[in-house]
């Protein structure tokens, strides 16, 4: 048998050897030219950070994401608010006692409807004989003093009195009036005559209407720096509504402006008045401002403390960035929207908005019109940014 070189054989052997090597190196190269590739896709798929979110065109969340264009609009015709009925307060009298005394006689319940000057309550108290020895000392005072300038008249033609003590005993007259007066008044609210004596008052009722409240009871102590009324006096023929205005919407008021007002007891029912009152005063907190409208309630079915939705007929036009409601993303700060721009980048942006109108929100700033804003999916890019 024929035997082959032995360095025939290392030859093979090396060969061999080689072409492993080559193979082991081809498929090396292979691996790390697919996980190139990789990386490459997924860093064209999607690029975020805390401020925006590129989304590849391919990528499958774009399905879930929808936008919508920011438009100008002129305001609503009309603005949607929400406020309560309340007493009118130019026709309510809450009833006080001017003196401290012990009540001796109710003489109206809850739901009585009462004229002016009726008498509501009896009192005994000893002010009262104080006020009418004060009303007689008073007026016995007034009457000296018009005879102390009556003689002060004549000296002074004589020349018999000089312009100084002249002006004392006009001065002398001058604070008589008043003190007369003033004992007049307390005797008129507790319709007390001056001649006396007595020791029961009478508290009246100053303005026409029902009564709506009522917590004074026969033998109560009453004080004259009480709090809380003794009864609620009102007038329920008209009633008012207090509404919140934004401030950015206060162009759209004005005094005398048409309202249409619906209460939940009678849903399918509106009721007409007119905006009274504007306030003076933005509150700091909701950035809005009162508004007072005046309702006729012949019928009175329009109880105060129901909860109201008004209708206010804007007075003015100005123009407006609208978006969709759902595009707002709220927490506890701010108001965000979402802006989408060309190639699938969305951002996230600060914006000031007024209230909701059917389904639409108004926009004070943050956004210019024909800026595109997310719809739908909004929520899910914002998680996606800030995960980052």
């Amino acid at each position: 048998m024929k035997r082959r070189h032995p360095f025939a054989r290392l030859g093979l052997q090396s060969y061999l050897a080689g072409a492993v090597a080559a193979t082991v190196l081809a498929l090396t190269g292979l691996v790390g030219c697919s996980g190139c590739s990789s990386t490459a896709s997924a860093v064209d798929a999607e690029t975020k950070s805390r401020d925006f979110i590129r989304l590849d065109p391919g990528n499958p969340r774009l399905a879930y994401i929808k936008v919508e264009v920011a438009r100008e609009s002129e305001a609503p015709p009309s603005l949607h608010l929400t406020g309560r009925v309340a007493l009118d307060e130019d026709h309510t009298q809450r009833l006080a006692s001017p003196i401290d005394g012990r009540v001796t006689k109710v003489l109206a319940q809850l739901g009585d409807a009462v004229k002016r000057g009726q008498a509501l309550v009896e009192l005994s108290s000893a002010r009262v004989a104080e006020i009418e020895a004060d009303a007689q000392k008073a007026d016995q005072d007034l009457t000296l003093a018009k005879k102390g300038v009556e003689r002060a008249e004549k000296l002074r033609q004589e020349g018999a009195i000089s312009d100084k003590d002249y002006a004392q005993v006009t001065a002398v007259l001058e604070k008589a009036k008043t003190d007369a007066a003033r004992v007049a008044a307390q005797l008129h609210s507790l319709s007390l005559a001056p001649s006396g004596p007595g020791l029961t008052a009478s508290l009246r009722a100053q303005v026409p209407g029902t009564v709506v409240e009522r917590s004074v009871f026969v033998g109560q102590e009453v004080r004259a720096d009480a709090v809380s009324p003794l009864m609620t006096i009102t007038e329920l023929d008209t009633v008012w509504v207090l509404a919140d205005v934004y401030e950015q919407d206060l162009g759209l008021v004005s005094p005398g402006a048409d309202v249409a007002v619906r209460v939940p007891a009678y849903a399918s029912e509106t009721f007409a008045g007119k905006v009274d009152h504007i306030g003076d005063v933005v509150d700091p907190g909701t950035r809005t401002v009162k508004v007072r409208c005046v309702l006729p309630n012949g019928s009175h079915r329009l109880k105060p403390e129901m909860f109201a939705k008004i209708d206010l007929a804007a007075t003015g036009r100005r123009a407006a960035i609208v978006v969709p409601a759902r595009a707002i993303l709220t927490d506890s700060e701010h108001s965000r929207v979402i802006i989408a721009s060309e190639g699938n980048v969305f951002r996230q942006r600060v914006v000031e908005v007024g209230p909701e109108i059917d389904g639409q929100v108004t926009v004070a700033s943050g956004i210019k019109p024909g800026e595109k804003v997310v719809t739908s999916g909004a929520i899910f890019l914002r998680r996606e940014m800030e995960s980052e």
